[in-house]
């Protein structure tokens, strides 16, 4: 009886071992930003590093590599300003902020400055380029 009560003990505990490296999962349903990164000629930025940080946060909430389309997910866990820094080991790379509202929906991002003042550059470049060949058709020649 003895060796029988010592067996099942000793086959309940390393059962409650065995139990505790288990490693568990839960799918869910959220509501997920989703950011795609590419380059102008739209290739993709795969695998690329990112660091996500929360609002009025120093240490990152999110480090992570862009899987193979240039994606990253983030699942933000309050409102706020956010912070993400992409880079690649070449040099290419983005820092910039999105705001995310209430119940964690994004509510505005900020572009890079290029993309803001893109009608602007584009406009001063035409005018300038007018400019100059009005200058070589106009021009007065030196006697």
């Amino acid at each position: 009886m003895f060796r029988f009560i010592f067996a099942l003990f000793f086959l309940l505990s390393t059962a409650t071992l065995c139990w505790s490296h288990d490693l568990q999962y839960e799918v869910a349903n959220a509501n997920v930003i989703v950011l795609n990164f590419f380059y102008k000629d739209n290739s993709k930025f795969s695998y690329e590093g990112y660091e996500v940080y929360a609002p009025e946060e120093k240490i990152p909430f999110q480090v992570g590599r862009t899987d193979k389309l240039g994606r990253m997910t983030l699942l933000p866990d309050r409102q706020g300003i956010w912070r993400i820094k992409i880079f690649s080991k070449d040099g290419h790379g983005l820092d910039f902020t999105i705001e995310v509202g209430k119940d964690r929906v994004l509510k505005q991002t900020q572009k890079p400055l290029f993309a803001r003042y893109l009608n602007i550059f584009v406009g001063l470049g035409i005018i300038l380029g007018l400019f100059g060949i009005l200058k070589l058709f106009f021009r007065k020649k030196d006697s």
